[in-house]
């Protein structure tokens, strides 16, 4: 079976707004802050899973340092304002994931050198979902 990737139906979408000027390689990344459950054997071998409340994540944005979304991610930081992200993949594997109150971590590090630069951007999601 032969099937086809296009990074360009991978949308990111911040506060209404579609981000732009990614870095090539992993420019998009999501994880969970915890596990989803806390395994727990007994002495005697008993297993009990403790389910976790935690739904916080963490998305982390690779964008070029001339990225045209640069200056509204900042921001955005810099007003302090919780707002929402989706990442939206329209490939074959459709895959959705976000969640409706979000907030840049912190600056980015920014480098400058011969060649264009990336510059990462983490953003906290506090409801972090996945369909």
């Amino acid at each position: 079976m032969v099937t086809t990737y296009d990074f360009k139906k991978v949308s990111v979408i911040v506060d209404g707004t579609y981000i732009t000027g990614f870095m090539d390689g992993e420019p998009i990344k999501v994880e969970k802050n915890e596990d989803d459950v806390v395994p727990h054997v007994g002495a005697d071998g008993d297993v009990t899973y403790a389910e976790s409340a935690d739904q916080t994540g963490t998305i982390t944005i690779t964008l070029k340092q001339t990225s045209p979304s640069l200056p509204f991610l900042q921001q955005l930081r810099k007003s302090k304002r919780i707002f929402p992200i989706q990442i939206v993949d329209n490939n074959t594997n459709a895959y959705r994931t976000g969640g409706s109150e979000a907030r840049v971590l912190k600056m980015p590090d920014r480098s400058w050198g011969t060649e264009v630069q990336g510059v990462e951007v983490q953003i906290h999601v506090a409801d972090l979902t996945e369909a």
